[in-house]
C-alpha cells in the first residue's frame, strides 16, 4: 500500500504463516532469527498482532455478524492475512476472525500444563486448541476447542478469553473455560470474577458460579460442585443423567480405543456417576454392567449395544 513499510506486511505474513496448520519447526527457527534480525521486527510484530485483536469483528461473541456476512473460510483468512493491513480514513482491513498469538494443542488423551509469559498459569485438557497473547500489556486466549484451566495472574491488564459466541474478562483467580464442537460453552469461576459477553446479553460471574450456553445459545447460569467441576485435572470425568452417547464422545476425547454405541435405544440410556477416563475398554466394561447392555471389542472399538 502506498506509503506503508514492507516491515509490517512481512509481520501480518509471519502470523499467518505461524498460525497455519502445515507451520513447522523450521519455520518457528526461521521467525525466531527474524525477531532478531532487527528491533523494528519485534514492533511491527506486535502492532500487527494488536491491530489485528482490535479490529471490528474479531469480537464475533459480542457484536453477532449480520445475517447477510458470509463466514471466511480457513483458507480465505489465512490469504487475508498474508496480505496488507490497510489503516486510513477509510477505516481499517484484516481478517475477521482474530488468529494471532502461540498456538498450542493437545491430542486425544493428552493434557499440557504452561506457565505464560505473564506469569499466569494454563492447563489444557486433551483435544484442546488454543492461542494465546500473553505479556505485559496483553492477555488474551482464543479457545478454538477443549477445556482449560487457567489461573490469572494480578495485574492492571484484565485477561480476556474468546470462545466462539462468548467472551469472557477476568481479573485475578481461577477459572475453567469450556468449548465443545457444537459450540456449547460453560465457564466457572472458582476463585475471582469475571465479566461475561455471551447470547446478546452482559453478565458478571463471581466466585462459585457457572455460566452455561447450549446448542441452541441458551444461557444457564449455576453453582455446580467444585470437586465435579474439577475431575478433569485428575482424569476423570463426573455424569449426571447424561445420555450414554454423550459420554461415549466424552471418553473418546482421552483414548484413540474408540467407545461406540452401537444403537438408538443404548444411545439413549442415561449415566451418572464419576469414572476414570483413558481406558475404554474398562469403561465400556463397567458401564455394561451398569445399564445391562452387551459389550464386544472390534479391533480399536468398543462396542455397547445390540
Amino acid at each position: 500500500m502506498p506509503g506503508e513499510r514492507p516491515m509490517a506486511r512481512t509481520a501480518a505474513e509471519w502470523i499467518a504463516r505461524l498460525n497455519a496448520d502445515e507451520r513447522t519447526v523450521d519455520d518457528e527457527q526461521a521467525f525466531r532469527a527474524w525477531i532478531a534480525a532487527d528491533p523494528a521486527h519485534a514492533a511491527d510484530f506486535e502492532r500487527a498482532t494488536d491491530i489485528w485483536a482490535l479490529v471490528p469483528g474479531t469480537d464475533a461473541a459480542v457484536r453477532p455478524a449480520p445475517a447477510s456476512a458470509r463466514p471466511l473460510s480457513r483458507r480465505r483468512m489465512m490469504a487475508a492475512c498474508a496480505g496488507t493491513l490497510v489503516v486510513g480514513g477509510g477505516g481499517m482491513a484484516i481478517m475477521q476472525t482474530a488468529m494471532a498469538g502461540t498456538r498450542y494443542r493437545t491430542g486425544i488423551g493428552e493434557q499440557r500444563r504452561l506457565t505464560l509469559p505473564e506469569g499466569s498459569a494454563l492447563f489444557l485438557d486433551a483435544d484442546t486448541d488454543v492461542r494465546v497473547l500473553a505479556s505485559a500489556s496483553r492477555r488474551r486466549l482464543w479457545l478454538e476447542r477443549g477445556r482449560v484451566a487457567l489461573t490469572v495472574k494480578p495485574s492492571a491488564v484484565p485477561f480476556a478469553i474468546d470462545a466462539g459466541r462468548g467472551r469472557f474478562v477476568a481479573g485475578s483467580g481461577r477459572f475453567d473455560v469450556r468449548r465443545d464442537s457444537d459450540d456449547r460453552l460453560a465457564m466457572t469461576a472458582l476463585a475471582g470474577q469475571a465479566d461475561v459477553a455471551v447470547a446478546g446479553g452482559q453478565r458478571s460471574l463471581s466466585a462459585g458460579q457457572r455460566i452455561r450456553t447450549d446448542a441452541a445459545n441458551v444461557v444457564q447460569l449455576d453453582r455446580p460442585d467444585v470437586e465435579t467441576t474439577q475431575a478433569w485435572l485428575s482424569g476423570r470425568a463426573a455424569f449426571h443423567d447424561d445420555r450414554l452417547d454423550a459420554v461415549a464422545a466424552e471418553a473418546n476425547r482421552y483414548s484413540l480405543t474408540r467407545l461406540v454405541i452401537a444403537d438408538p435405544v443404548t444411545a439413549a440410556l442415561r449415566v451418572s456417576g464419576m469414572y476414570r477416563m483413558g481406558d475404554n475398554v474398562a469403561l465400556g466394561q463397567a458401564l455394561s454392567q451398569l445399564l445391562s447392555v452387551p459389550v464386544r471389542q472390534v479391533d480399536d472399538r468398543v462396542l455397547l449395544g445390540r
